[in-house]
């Protein structure tokens, strides 16, 4: 038995989970609100198709074939092929009674979630999170024993990563950024960003931020903008990548960087390698390298001064009143002013940080049982005001902000900080091979960096563990230094210290 036999399993796996994808997507998008007990039950469905595929005695047969031959196989074959052992030896423990069980439970969440946030009431979603909390601990329980629960999720989203990794790097940045939100207080009123929530069309909105992410890279041809309630990108291969966001009128921000954060994980998922295509690794390398790709492209790049050299002219052509009385640099201070506030996902990206702090610890202790569902409102609102200096009115803007429990995806957040530090990584190494990159940006020469991120990360999908990546490009380990050194030295631009 050979590579070749394994592969046309790869093939099976990944056909039915972008079939997934689509009706993912689709329930995001067109689907009607009435639809969503049958989605849950075809969801279901290709969720027990994958683990069975996955998992049956021809996978485990082409598995064990194959382990053999790994250390003659060529490097990029090996490599697949030891991802997709990876996820087979996990799923192999899971009994497929329970991997269909956590599909269904997670099409019915997210509606329910949807209900909840609505209506601001906890108590519409709280049962279904509490079965979902029960199904992850189950899931523990299978994987086997480690230092902590958590990691056994944890690895699912950043694979090599741990609680007692990631720990001490969260709690130095906490307290950097604490730091630095002390020496940005005196100097609040350097920036002000009531320009961002003037009345802007919705439409031409839309049509600005399509044009740049197209200008950045983003290949329309092989993807597409729809709207949903929370912007995401998803992918069905190279080839068709689907991009979503939503329009405020009174927050220009909103649209405009919410498809260029996606942007930045379509051009990943546009960008991988075509030999890789139908297998498990035609995907990112992890949840955090995918979220620094985002994150590059939306904060390092598009908030950037030499950025706004070249698009602030196209943007106040699409709005000549509203910005009439601004200029670039004006409108650069206004995108980047840091202060703490009550939305992860609206956040600057100083303070986003400790939204995400909040979040791992709060699952973290879900999964070990320290605390129960029920406890999640009031120890929500007592960590944002311990971390951020406010509470929530009300559940929609405290512990229902976010859709990813609904889906299942604890062990997720801690990847969207880990993209931040990531992505300030790649950003020094890439000053390094491209010393004139700045202005580059200036004159919205985007190709060199697109090119340079396609052959560094892009292309290798998911053959490399995160850790390997970033070791590579950066000669380094994982820090939180790079990411507080290029934060630091932005906040000081905008507020003059």
């Amino acid at each position: 038995m050979s590579y070749d036999t394994l592969k046309k399993i790869m093939h099976t796996v990944t056909d039915l989970g972008q079939a997934a994808a689509v009706l993912g997507w689709d329930q995001e998008t067109y689907m009607p609100d009435g639809a969503v007990i049958g989605r849950s039950e075809q969801l279901a469905t290709l969720s027990s198709l994958i683990h069975t595929f996955m998992t049956n005695d021809a996978a485990k047969a082409a598995v064990a074939a194959v382990k053999p031959q790994l250390a003659t196989m060529p490097e990029r074959e090996r490599r697949v092929a030891e991802m997709f052992i990876r996820d087979h030896d996990r799923a192999v423990q899971l009994p497929a009674e329970l991997v269909e069980e956590q599909s269904r439970v997670a099409s019915l969440a997210q509606d329910a979630w949807k209900r909840a946030k609505d209506a601001s009431d906890f108590s519409i979603f709280a049962p279904l999170l509490q079965r979902t909390v029960e199904l992850k601990r189950q899931e523990v329980s299978y994987l086997g024993a480690c230092a902590h629960p958590y990691d056994l999720l944890l690895d699912q989203y950043e694979p090599g990563l741990t609680v007692d990794v990631i720990t001490p790097i969260f709690d130095r940045l906490r307290v950097g950024t604490t730091a630095l939100l002390a020496k940005i207080q005196p100097n609040l009123a350097q920036a002000n960003d009531d320009v961002l929530h003037r009345s802007y069309d919705t439409s031409t909105q839309l049509d600005v931020a399509r044009e740049i992410v197209q200008a950045l890279g983003f290949d329309m041809h092989i993807g597409r903008v729809d709207l949903s309630a929370h912007p995401f990108c998803t992918s069905f291969g190279a080839t068709d990548v689907r991009l979503t966001t939503r329009i405020r009128e009174n927050d220009l921000r909103s649209c405009l960087f919410g498809l260029i954060h996606e942007a930045g994980h379509g051009m990943y998922e546009q960008g991988i390698g075509e030999d890789l295509a139908r297998t498990p690794s035609a995907q990112g390398a992890s949840m955090g390298i995918h979220e620094s790709q985002s994150l590059f492209w939306e904060n390092v790049i598009a908030r950037s001064e030499a950025f706004w050299t070249w698009a602030f002219p196209r943007l106040r052509a699409a709005f000549p009143t509203q910005l009439a009385d601004q200029t670039a640099e004006s409108f650069f201070k206004a995108i980047n002013k840091m202060a703490p506030s009550m939305n992860r996902v609206e956040s600057d990206e100083l303070t986003y940080n400790l939204h995400i702090i909040l979040r791992f610890e709060i699952e973290r202790d879900l999964v070990a049982g320290v605390i129960e569902v029920a406890d999640i409102p009031r120890i929500w609102n007592e960590k944002m005001q311990a971390s951020l200096g406010i509470t929530p009115p009300n559940d929609a803007e405290g512990c229902l902000q976010d859709v990813h429990w609904s889906f299942g995806g604890i062990g997720y957040f801690p990847s969207y900080t880990l993209g931040k530090l990531y992505a300030a990584m790649e950003w020094n190494a890439l000053k390094v091979a491209m010393p004139d990159v700045t202005e580059q940006i200036a004159r919205g020469n985007f190709a060199p960096i697109r090119a340079w991120l396609r052959e560094n990360i892009h292309q290798y999908g998911r053959t490399e563990l995160p850790t390997e990546i970033i070791k590579r490009i950066t000669g380094r380990e994982l820090t939180e230094v790079d990411f507080l050194d290029y934060v630091g030295a932005r906040a000081a631009r905008v507020y003059g210290f």
